[in-house]
């Protein structure tokens, strides 16, 4: 080999050694739907460190979380993003036949694994497939007040204290789960008073003194609305939401003190979103934007800084696209794509997007298009979200709507094929069929 060609060996060498030494940094979040991220275009949300990511990274800004079997639809969101199956498969999943995780994959490429927060997923424990844990939070909290103190701050300082402390040759994967800003909403005084109740500007579909939405099932307030209510609780869910920002600013702030913040890729999501009355749903076991949409931040050092990626995709299709940002091979079969596509601008996003909750409701996207089926009503919905983001305009009665619908339940029939949806649509299929 000659000189040049052993340089250039040499080169390549240092270059793959080095990708595959970045650290992970993931964090994530409980119930945070895009309206609480400054930087996602609510300019009341005070969230600096979340928008300074959105800075030094690429933002999707329609990652959907795909769906629920359970009222705590956490539990779903989360068990696809740990083993890596869509809903109806991840149903399925629990501690004897739960296929290999996300962190015990890891593991396998090098990494040493740590997990503190929220655990809420089905299959095995957290202490089972991560190497090392700090103090694991139930999915429902009583009270965020514990003799050891706030848990958001629980969660922090351990966070912190872990990156403070490593000083292993491996690589790190920490998994950070903050429980906010689910309920219980609890948190200081000074973060309730930068957001007064009465100064919280509710979205267009939220209509006071109306019926809740009677085609969802699971409501968490009295009937009817009342705007006054979802103010005071879009108040509470803000002030944990900058409460825990400002706990993620300390933990990126470890990071840069230790010279090794280049040398991380950092992911910031949440499991879902929630509804403030959007639509008549004070909750979260629903298909409307607000709850099936979250956050989804990239920062890593091949991702294009202060970039946004409207193209519509899933949260759980991060971990494929940490696979390929590592140049790991993910051995194990996953249901989900990498967005590396999308980030390097070589490849599209899918055709559709399938949402679905229980057996009573389903959803697809498609060109802008989005409609919702009620499978026990028979009751439709059809919104074009590119025109009508609030989803205020019901466009099922319009007859130019017809072959919309009619394209769009091709499009979802074709995704139960996929996703094993046995939920009986062929009344509604029958009607629409050209």
């Amino acid at each position: 080999m000659n000189t040049k060609k052993s340089f250039f060996f040499l080169i390549v060498l240092f270059s793959i050694h080095s990708h595959a030494q970045l650290n992970i940094l993931f964090i994530e979040s409980d119930d945070q739907s895009n309206q609480t991220v400054g930087a996602y275009g609510n300019k009341a949300m005070i969230t600096p460190n979340i928008d300074a990511l959105t800075k030094e990274g690429t933002s999707f800004t329609a990652a959907y979380n795909m769906g629920c079997w359970s009222p705590a639809v956490c539990i779903p969101s989360r068990t696809m993003l740990i083993y890596g199956k869509y809903i109806w498969e991840s149903q399925k999943i629990n501690k004897q036949n739960a296929p290999k995780s996300l962190p015990e994959k890891l593991h396998d490429n090098g990494y040493h694994t740590y997990m503190t927060g929220k655990w809420h997923a089905m299959g095995k424990n957290a202490k089972e497939i991560f190497d090392e844990t700090g103090s694991i939070q139930p999915g429902q909290l009583k009270t965020y007040y514990s003799p050891a103190g706030h848990i958001t701050d629980i969660t922090a300082n351990e966070a912190v204290n872990f990156l403070n402390t490593y000083d292993k040759a491996k690589p790190f994967f920490a998994y950070v789960a903050f429980n906010a800003p689910h309920v219980p909403r609890q948190t200081e005084q000074k973060y309730y008073d930068m957001y007064p109740a009465k100064e919280m500007v509710l979205p267009p579909s939220v209509v006071d003194n109306t019926p809740l939405n009677k085609n969802v099932k699971y409501q968490y307030a009295n009937d009817p609305l009342s705007s006054k209510t979802m103010q005071k609780r879009v108040q509470q869910n803000n002030a944990m939401v900058t409460h825990m920002d400002t706990r993620i600013g300390e933990i990126i702030q470890v990071l840069k003190d230790k010279g090794i913040y280049d040398n991380t890729i950092i992911v910031f999501t949440s499991d879902h979103g929630i509804n403030f009355g959007e639509n008549g749903v004070a909750g979260k076991v629903c298909l409307y934007e607000p709850s099936v949409t979250a956050p989804l931040i990239i920062k890593a050092p091949s991702v294009k800084p202060n970039a946004k990626i409207a193209s519509r995709v899933y949260l759980q299709d991060v971990v494929p696209t940490l696979f390929d940002l590592l140049d790991l091979e993910m051995k194990e079969p996953t249901d989900f794509k990498s967005l590396a596509p999308l980030l390097t601008h070589t490849g599209k996003a899918r055709a559709s997007i399938y949402l679905a909750m229980f057996d009573d409701q389903r959803g697809i996207i498609s060109e802008g298009n989005k409609l919702i089926v009620y499978p026990k009503t028979g009751i439709l919905e059809l919104y074009n979200l590119k025109n009508d983001p609030w989803e205020t305009i019901d466009l099922t009665t319009k007859k130019k709507s017809k072959n919309t619908i009619s394209h769009l339940l091709g499009q979802l029939k074709t995704w139960q094929t996929k996703t094993s949806d046995e939920t009986n649509l062929s009344a509604i299929y029958d009607k629409y069929q050209s």
